[in-house]
């Protein structure tokens, strides 16, 4: 049996409707590419629904695939006051696991 793969990727500063190809593209081929795919969007200052739409698809192929896709770190207030506002709710992606700081 094949080892699993982790692979984390870091979001930084804006994402949307301008970062969605090379988001969308990153997150497949992680998923692609490994067993565990967690998103650090930590560090995100702003996001619009693209944003939010690529996250909810990458978590959709991630389970097609039989596949791990968690969001990890602190969920900035940019992103958190958007999905309230959105009545979206990203709570199920969330990594529930202790991760060391």
């Amino acid at each position: 049996m094949a080892k699993s793969k982790c692979e984390i990727l870091k979001w930084q500063g804006t994402i949307g409707i301008e970062q969605a190809h090379s988001v969308s593209k990153e997150l497949l081929e992680a998923i692609n590419n490994n067993e565990d795919v967690r998103l650090d969007v930590s560090e995100v200052e702003d996001i619009d629904i693209t944003g939010i739409q690529i996250i909810v698809s990458a978590r959709k192929e991630a389970e097609a695939q039989k596949k791990k896709f968690f969001i990890t770190g602190k969920i900035p207030p940019a992103i958190e006051e958007f999905i309230v506002a959105s009545s979206i709710s990203l709570k199920d992606y969330a990594e529930t696991e202790a991760v060391n700081a």
